[in-house]
């Protein structure tokens, strides 16, 4: 699919003609708002407001409720947990699995938790399917801080952003990055490429077993489209 794209159009060129992703795809396949005001992200690290700790690092304690070591320790990829503005998000899983597993000596997160650590438990699952799906890097663990500071926000100015058109816009920049002869890896939300093209294309998708019992189909919201 890469090969097919044209950044100077943003559309994959076939041989009957072009086709590309559009906001209603983005829509129908992530349930993200259309509506709502641009997502902008600032990089300005925040200034050091404790004695030990670093801006971004009292940053990350604020939103998580975890302080990120600067150097001395790695996570399971071998990356540090903090590193020139990105913050490892296979090392936040750990500790929040440290903090409320059981198996692990934490306390699990239950109704009875107090508002602080339900809203913390929140903000990082949001944070991780920001950087871990929907605008993940290249090294598909490491997201930037910048995310933060939205995260940081109030529940009502996150719902009231358009983070469909940003997942768009993002993917036409990664489609367009990869698309030059050099570059050998990809970043972006790339399983939204490969859905589109199960259903645009469907000589490419997987084939379904006729003679398997699937069941009755479970309709998504979208009426036009369905789910086995």
């Amino acid at each position: 699919m890469v090969e097919r794209w044209r950044k100077e159009t943003h559309c994959f060129n076939f041989r009957e003609g072009e086709c590309t992703i559009t906001l209603k795809d983005i829509a129908i396949l992530t349930d993200l708002p259309i509506d709502g005001d641009v997502v902008c992200v600032d990089s300005t690290a925040p200034p050091k407001v404790v004695a030990n700790m670093s801006g971004w690092q009292h940053f990350i304690w604020t939103v998580t409720g975890l302080c990120p070591p600067e150097k001395g320790d790695h996570d399971a990829d071998g990356n540090p947990p903090l590193s020139k503005g990105q913050v490892s998000i296979t090392w936040l899983t750990a500790e929040i699995r440290r903090k409320h597993n059981p198996e692990f000596g934490g306390i699990p997160l239950t109704e009875e938790s107090s508002e602080r650590d339900k809203d913390i438990y929140a903000r990082i699952y949001i944070l991780g399917m920001i950087g871990g799906v929907f605008f993940p890097k290249k090294s598909n663990n490491l997201i930037s801080n910048s995310w933060l500071k939205i995260i940081l926000g109030s529940w009502d100015d996150m719902g009231n952003l358009s983070w469909a058109s940003t997942c768009l816009a993002q993917l036409y920049r990664s489609l367009c990055n990869a698309s030059a002869r050099a570059v050998k890896e990809i970043d972006g939300a790339m399983f939204i490429v490969q859905f589109w093209a199960w259903e645009h294309l469907p000589w490419i998708a997987p084939k379904v077993d006729p003679d398997k019992e699937w069941g009755p189909d479970h309709p998504l919201r979208h009426e036009a489209y369905g789910c086995r």
